[in-house]
């Protein structure tokens, strides 16, 4: 008999900017990001998943031309999303 514990899966937030990026997406978009947040919430680090050399708390996933940034606090199971944007502006300060 195979036994297997229960799923714990990641809560997903964003930051306040971050919030008001994902709202103004076009609904085609918004699907595709939140796909990524489903597997995200699953499995925050899956091969996807890079961490950013200039920060080592923040990672990156593609999506598209996309980029969400988020860091993952494992002790509270959080995905914290901090920005999400186009490639070329999300990098930015």
């Amino acid at each position: 008999m195979d036994w297997s514990p229960g799923q714990l899966n990641y809560r997903i937030e964003f930051v306040r900017s971050a919030a008001k990026a994902y709202t103004r997406l076009d609904p085609v978009l918004r699907r595709r990001v939140d796909r990524e947040l489903s597997r995200l919430s699953e499995t925050p680090r899956h091969p996807g998943v890079i961490r950013l050399q200039s920060d080592d708390e923040l990672y990156r996933v593609r999506i598209g031309d996309l980029r969400l940034l988020f860091s993952v606090e494992d002790q509270v199971l959080l995905v914290l999303i901090v920005k999400l944007g186009h490639r070329g502006s999300v990098y930015r300060a």
